[in-house]
């Protein structure tokens, strides 16, 4: 007898909490409706996105990021269809077994400051692609006291900022083999990162950055040993950049002159091995609105970066 009652009190107090959830949940979809029945939006394109919300939500995420993505969008006057391409990236992670927060979050991040709405999409993409690959270079190569979510996050950014899969690849075989713990990992993936950063910034191409790095990686089991030869090859990179540039612009004007060297960081003192490449482009110097505060639609006429 005790038995079946506390069967049955289960079983209501299961039934309980569905009914609560499904009540939130129409209350979410009643919010949404009306949100969209004050927009400029077609009544296909109002059905399209409640329809992309509803399976949003019924795959888990969560009501209040989807309410607030859609408002935001409306009076942010986004496209409807770009709307459903923000809400699909967050349920294409959900499903692929990836955090879909931080696709949540980059796409809030790139509505509140108003970026254009295709470069947040462009953003969005990338920062998936680089967590399924950060997910995959995980399970091959086994990092001691980490977090899942943690690693593939800060991982994806890493790749965000300049560090290649290769290169990553090869620092998550070294670190499982020496037994490094994700703290000790973690720290080196940000300043290869800030590294290849800091020399984008000064004129240094993606694939010298990308070459340097693989170089010092493979003639270095020492992982601190290989951010110290990546500085001095970066530093000399530069100067030769520098000495190039100097030199073109003499044999132009006729005129002699001396200049020296930008530097990165004072990590470690410089080798004059050669090196050249020519200044990037406006969007590969890593500087982005969204990080720096600014916002502006005018970004990606300008060719500059919405979000890392």
């Amino acid at each position: 007898m005790l038995c079946l009652v506390i069967s049955l009190s289960l079983f209501f107090s299961t039934s309980l909490a569905i009914q609560a959830a499904q009540s939130d949940d129409n209350a979410s979809i009643s919010q949404l409706e009306q949100y969209l029945a004050n927009s400029t939006y077609s009544d296909f394109q109002k059905r399209m996105v409640l329809n992309t919300a509803q399976e949003a939500i019924k795959d888990g995420i969560s009501a209040e990021d989807t309410i607030s993505i859609i408002k935001t969008s409306i009076g942010n006057e986004v496209d409807p269809y770009n709307v459903k391409k923000f809400l699909n990236a967050a349920i294409s992670a959900k499903n692929n077994g990836i955090a879909e927060k931080p696709i949540i979050n980059k796409i809030k991040e790139g509505l509140a400051k108003n970026v254009d709405e295709r470069l947040i999409i462009n953003a969005i993409n990338k920062k998936s692609e680089n967590m399924k690959i950060a997910r995959d270079l995980l399970s091959e190569n086994e990092i001691q006291n980490g977090e899942s979510e943690e690693m593939i996050e800060a991982l994806a950014e890493s790749m965000t900022n300049g560090v290649s899969e290769n290169v990553l690849s090869q620092i998550l075989k070294i670190s499982a083999e020496q037994g490094k713990s994700w703290q000790e990992v973690e720290e080196i993936t940000q300043e290869l990162a800030n590294i290849g950063l800091k020399a984008t910034e000064l004129g240094i191409e993606s694939d010298k950055i990308e070459a340097i790095f693989n170089q010092a990686i493979e003639s270095n089991v020492n992982l601190e040993d290989a951010c110290l030869n990546i500085q001095d090859l970066m530093v000399a990179a530069i100067a030769a950049q520098v000495s190039t540039s100097t030199g073109k612009r003499d044999s132009v004007t006729g005129e002699s002159g001396s200049s020296s060297a930008p530097t990165l960081s004072p990590t470690s003192s410089g080798s004059n091995l050669p090196g050249s490449g020519p200044s990037a482009p406006s969007g590969e110097t890593g500087t982005s609105p969204i990080s720096s505060g600014e916002s502006s639609k005018t970004d990606s006429e300008s060719g500059s970066s919405p979000l890392n």
